[in-house]
């Protein structure tokens, strides 16, 4: 039996979309989440940072920690939450629809109130319900691919997810450091780019109706059946057959973004302390931008490639490949020549993943149902500080050295854990 002919988890417990999507459609889903990134890009890689230094320039580290660690929270927290609702709701507008653009409203409104905060408390305050909004948008906007989308395609809207995360960071710096460089102008701006951008993709294409849930009438059959209700149950074996796939798809997804993020989190660090460099700001700014192009190309060119060849598989475990390779050149080679091509690796590599994993993931979904659920669960786990805690413990007692040797390990476990995935090729 060939891969093209294994049975998947989709085709047997899942209605899977056979209409083509539109160039239009494709356009106006990525601007979507082009407004997502906005929301979730900036804070973390520099508007949080900066907040802390104003509000409290004593405490900033500890405030901007804080702060970013509660988002975090909140997010692993309400995402699953928001997910099992989404899939359980019927509004007329359309369930995935109507919780994109609450999950909008929720995140933009508080968000352009953030920076006029007097003190860091408030701004806690406001940045916990920006996080709630956040996983409202993330969780039906991830599961509009499943549900709208044909296999053939997924690639190329996976693709709509990872290349506007590039433009958001790199356009929304520009405009933050250079454009609006006043504290509260920037959030509030920030907010109203972030609220316009999904509203072509969620007022302009209507969702398809949610098709009818077996399992809920199986439950309804099971409570006057007591022979229903016995076979309703599924033990422990028949959900960890049903969630293999998924459950390998998330462990991938974990670990080879937990490896990226040691990768550029420490990269401030690697060049001033590791390489000594004088200026290690223009230099970490330096490598972004090269990291963000080739990060662009390679989400691009994935996801076109996989949905042509009908590949997942290989094309997630060559991007850890070559994020493993980055890694590695850090760590044996620590020169600033080697630290561009390192980028160029890390941004091709990422880039390929943020597509195709994307991708893989909802192909092997296993159940309509339960879409958002699924999806929110495997997304929180994405948000565990793992990266963090591993460069914490490897730092407290080694170097940089040992760092970016055992994220290689992560990542190129990650793509490992790929090919345990049975249903997809």
């Amino acid at each position: 039996m060939t891969a093209d002919a294994l049975p998947t988890a989709q085709t047997s417990a899942a209605a899977i979309p056979q209409k083509a999507v539109s160039q239009g459609w494709l356009w106006t889903f990525g601007l979507a989440w082009l407004g997502f990134w906005l929301l979730v890009m900036l804070p973390g890689q520099f508007m949080l940072v900066r907040l802390a230094s104003a509000l409290d320039p004593a405490e900033k580290i500890g405030v901007g920690s804080f702060l970013i660690a509660e988002m975090a929270i909140v997010i692993v927290v309400s995402v699953p939450v928001i997910g099992w609702l989404c899939d359980r709701s019927s509004p007329r507008f359309g369930r995935r629809r109507t919780w994109a653009l609450a999950g909008f409203v929720t995140a933009t409104v508080p968000f352009a109130l953030v920076g006029l905060q007097p003190s860091w408390q408030p701004a806690a305050a406001l940045l916990a319900i920006v996080a709630v909004g956040q996983s409202a948008a993330l969780v039906s906007l991830s599961a509009m691919i499943a549900d709208q989308v044909p296999p053939a395609q997924r690639g190329r809207a996976s693709a709509a997810v990872g290349v506007p995360q590039v433009i958001a960071l790199a356009g929304g710096m520009i405009i933050v450091t250079e454009l609006v460089t006043d504290l509260g102008w920037s959030w509030a701006v920030i907010a109203v780019l972030a609220l316009l951008a999904p509203l072509p993709f969620l007022l302009c294409h209507r969702e398809p109706a949610a098709h009818a849930r077996p399992a809920a009438d199986a439950r309804a059959a099971a409570a006057t059946d007591p022979a229903a209700s016995a076979a309703a149950r599924p033990g422990i074996r028949s959900i960890a057959r049903t969630y293999h796939d998924l459950g390998w798809a998330g462990i991938s997804r974990v670990l080879v973004n937990a490896g990226n993020l040691v990768g550029t989190t420490y990269l401030l660090y690697f060049l001033s302390d590791s390489l000594g460099l004088a200026n290690p700001e223009s230099a970490l700014t330096a490598l972004i931008l090269v990291y963000l192009v080739a990060s662009g190309l390679g989400s691009w060119a994935g996801g076109a490639l996989s949905d042509r060849l009908r590949s997942r598989r290989f094309f997630v475990a060559a991007s850890a490949g070559l994020q493993v390779a980055a890694a590695l050149t850090l760590a044996l080679v620590p020169t600033w020549t080697a630290s561009i091509a390192a980028a160029v690796l890390l941004g091709v590599g990422y880039g390929v993943f943020l597509s195709v994993d994307q991708a893989l993931l909802t192909d092997v979904l296993p159940d309509e149902t339960t879409r958002a659920r699924d999806l929110g669960i495997v997304n929180s786990a994405q948000h565990l500080p793992i990266a963090a805690l591993m460069g914490w413990l490897v730092l407290s007692v080694a170097g940089y050295t040992e760092l970016y040797i055992i994220a290689a390990v992560v990542m190129a476990l990650g793509g490992i854990a790929v090919y345990r995935i049975r249903s997809v090729r």
